[in-house]
């Protein structure tokens, strides 16, 4: 369906910005899967949030973090099959190959998604504040600076990851004799 969707708007870019998709079509489908993955994301992350605040009475912190780690399970769901099937074209020729590509992007995906725990965790304090001493009020300015930080960190660090190690063919597992 989304790749449908990434191919119709394609085959309606005139000439020169064709010219410029065939030349940059990874980075630029690693975009368009990377900004469904942070929808993913999003909508995962602030659903939680909701929940939490409706029906949990928990400390910012632990809610911050429940909602954060589930909203990372997901989108790491999401773009390892779009990655490997739409982003970086990986086939592999065995169970272990396969196993290897997934070991290999759940480990970077668990190095940025500390990474992306870690930003969030350092905001509370400047994003939670106590303005009668009556209980906690987010300022939803500075979450979402936060919020869009680590995203953009983690969607960089993720490329990287992806293209230099886990799909790539060198640095593959050897297939099953």
């Amino acid at each position: 369906m989304f790749e449908a969707l990434l191919q119709f708007f394609v085959r309606l870019l005139p000439k020169p910005l064709k010219a410029i998709y065939d030349r940059y079509e990874e980075q630029i489908v690693y975009i368009y899967y990377g900004v469904l993955t942070t929808v993913v994301n999003t909508i995962v992350q602030f659903g939680m949030e909701f929940v939490l605040l409706a029906h949990v009475n928990w400390s910012p912190r632990v809610e911050n973090f429940l909602s954060t780690a589930v909203a990372w399970i997901a989108a790491v769901m999401f773009a390892f099959y779009v990655n490997k099937k739409y982003v970086f074209k990986s086939k592999t020729n065995s169970t272990k190959q396969l196993m290897w590509e997934l070991w290999t992007f759940i480990s970077a995906r668990l190095l940025s998604g500390a990474m992306q725990i870690g930003i969030m965790q350092l905001g509370v304090p400047l994003y939670m504040k106590d303005p009668n001493g009556n209980g906690e009020e987010k300022i939803l300015w500075i979450y979402l600076i936060f919020f869009f930080v680590q995203q953009v960190l983690v969607t960089l660090a993720n490329y990287f990851l992806s293209k230099f190690i886990i799909f790539n063919k060198k640095n593959s597992a050897p297939d099953e004799k």
